[in-house]
């Protein structure tokens, strides 16, 4: 019997468990595998902003040696919108409405076959005018972008169907309306000695993970389906696809190669999935689908441009009286995930520090741009900048202390928001005060005021900024739960199946860490597996800052029912005490494992 004393691992540096493989370069991603008899597929996408489609030729790229499939969407008559709610199609049928549209697909033996039939499509268009300004897609007489949305016309109705008036594209060019509001504007306003407002434009930043896109799509003899997919959600990809595909869920398993890199680009189903699907349904092999970094770049999601009016007032000791801010939305040609960051702004403009009435809305308007999907921070990026940027302006004006402005305004712990968000705790007057004190802000602070009197081009500042945003639980689905399954074998080796996926935030490392605390157990001892929904439980995937708290608590509340487990089996073999055995293995910073 070997006894090794162990301290704890909280707040010690861990290792990553999956940095030597992949420092070593032996990880393999998506674009590293092949599958026997694998096929590539390559998607050929419009050259025209906005445009019907008048003919595809496809004749001369199914004749190219090579070619095992060239589709369209005259091919694929079962292809469904891209989930519940969506407004796009896999692959376009009678109309383009971005550059990144995909027109057509094609499945070879390489990859230079594949591009070789993609220039042999023909493709004949007759261009639309096109919206790239979403204040244009507002105006009267605007191009309609999904004229299919629009209510059939009465007999009357001089206007063809699929046709709209100018009054009638201001309504139809709508992808989304949303507004909240809490407390009294005017009576706000009416109180403030000073108001400030502004128009913010705020751009695309378009991801550069750097690990690209990409999925292998897989039937076997039985028709079930295999996805090795780059998805930060394997388990929505799998419900989402029974929907797309009009399959039973049961029957499609998701793998997970290790991703390089996700930040919510790899939430959403995007056209390229499905289309691998098509492919190797119509051929009846594997088909491996890989972007290239500039296809990445065209037809990845990008952060959603806003243009975001503020109008902010507070009274002269410095307290804030309201805020009312109205944005409007370039949603793109299409609907994903892009279109749902209002919400998230709403917090911030309603709850970054104590304000009293608050309005918002929102306007999400079609053009002809890319379509938004989600990137790291969700909106809480354009709403924080233009927040924090009037608080200093207002400060400025009322000649008060950045900091000591946001000081009388933070929130202290049980508050509750006009919103309705319950601080149970709040640490921000703290943390702005560390911060600060950290920073040396007075003595900076009083430097820069100084500098702004003094001649040249070129000044140096110091600034603050706080940011509110969701943790933890997020409610953004019914199930917003994490499944923890803990294997004990015969020589004390611990697996976790856990449902968290891993996208490099270092989240298997933390599981492990936390099943390790709680068993008394080495790191090396713990084998965590995430990358399979045949084997692993249900978990809503990588979003909202969620993993630590959902996933972490999941692994705990498992390796605590181990642990009990083998005390009770314990307490029978040698006669000690359950209770006392358990107590001081829960309370003792420092743990005794025995190994025979």
């Amino acid at each position: 019997m070997k006894v090794i004393e162990k301290t704890s691992l909280i707040g010690q540096r861990i290792n990553k468990l999956d940095a030597p493989q992949k420092a070593s370069g032996k990880t393999r991603y998506v674009h590293d595998l092949n599958l026997p008899g694998q096929l590539i597929g390559m998607i050929l996408r419009s050259s025209r902003l906005h445009a019907r489609i008048v003919r595809i030729d496809t004749s001369r790229a199914r004749a190219l040696p090579g070619v095992h499939a060239v589709l369209t969407a005259a091919d694929v008559p079962y292809q469904r919108p891209l989930g519940v709610g969506k407004d796009q199609l896999p692959l376009k049928a009678d109309k383009v409405r971005s550059y990144r549209d995909e027109i057509a697909a094609v499945a070879a033996d390489s990859a230079e076959i594949a591009e070789a039939a993609l220039k042999l499509i023909e493709v004949e268009y007759e261009d639309l005018p096109a919206i790239t300004d979403p204040r244009q897609a507002l105006l009267a007489g605007a191009p309609v972008i999904h004229a299919e949305k629009l209510p059939p016309p009465a007999p009357h109705d001089a206007l063809k169907a699929g046709e709209a008036s100018g009054a009638e594209a201001h309504r139809h060019n709508v992808a989304m309306t949303f507004d909240y509001a809490h407390g009294d504007v005017a009576q706000g306003e009416a109180e403030s000695d000073v108001v400030v407002e502004d128009w913010f434009s705020l751009h695309y930043v378009t991801h550069c993970c750097m690990g690209v896109s990409g999925v292998i799509a897989e039937f076997d003899s039985r028709g079930n389906l295999t996805l090795h997919s780059n998805t930060q959600v394997p388990f929505l990809h799998k419900r989402e696809f029974s929907e797309i595909l009009d399959m039973d869920p049961s029957r499609i398993r998701i793998i997970q190669p290790p991703i390089g890199g996700g930040f919510g680009s790899k939430l959403d189903i995007y056209p390229f999935e499905p289309i691998t699907v098509f492919l190797a349904k119509a051929t009846d092999r594997p088909v491996k689908l890989v972007f290239s970094r500039e296809e990445e770049f065209i037809a990845s999601p990008t952060r959603q441009p806003v243009l975001l009016r503020l109008r902010s007032g507070a009274k002269k000791d410095g307290t804030f009286t309201f805020r009312e801010c109205e944005t409007l939305h370039d949603n793109g040609a299409y609907t994903s995930w892009g279109a749902t960051t209002p919400f998230v702004m709403m917090q911030t403009i309603s709850s970054l520090y104590r304000v009293p009435h608050c309005k918002y809305h929102t306007l999400a308007v079609y053009t002809n741009n890319p379509y938004a999907g989600s990137f790291r921070g969700y909106g809480n990026l354009q709403a924080t900048f233009a927040v924090e940027q009037q608080i200093d302006q207002m400060a400025h004006k009322l000649g008060l202390d950045p900091l000591a402005m946001r000081l009388k305004n933070a929130q202290d712990p049980g508050e509750v928001t006009g919103q309705g968000m319950h601080f149970k705790s709040c640490g921000l007057k703290q943390c702005l005060t560390t911060t600060a004190e950290a920073a040396h802000w007075h003595e900076k602070h009083a430097a820069a005021l100084a500098a702004q009197k003094l001649p040249g081009r070129f000044k140096r500042g110091i600034g603050m900024a706080s940011m509110l945003h969701v943790g933890g639980g997020a409610k953004i689905y019914p199930s917003d739960g994490c499944g923890s399954i803990l294997k004990i074998d015969d020589f004390a080796h611990v697996t976790l199946l856990t449902g968290a996926s891993e996208i490099g935030q270092g989240s298997e490392t933390v599981l492990a860490q936390l099943v390790c605390e709680e068993l008394g157990l080495p790191m090396e001892a713990v084998t965590v597996v995430n990358n399979d929904t045949d084997i692993t439980p249900w978990d809503v995937g990588v979003h909202a800052s969620r993993t630590t708290f959902i996933g972490g608590n999941s692994a705990i509340g498992a390796a605590r029912k181990a642990r009990t487990k083998i005390l009770a089996a314990a307490a029978r073999v040698s006669g000690l005490a359950e209770g006392r055995s358990s107590c001081a293995a829960a309370t003792s910073s420092r743990r005794t494992v025995v190994k025979w």
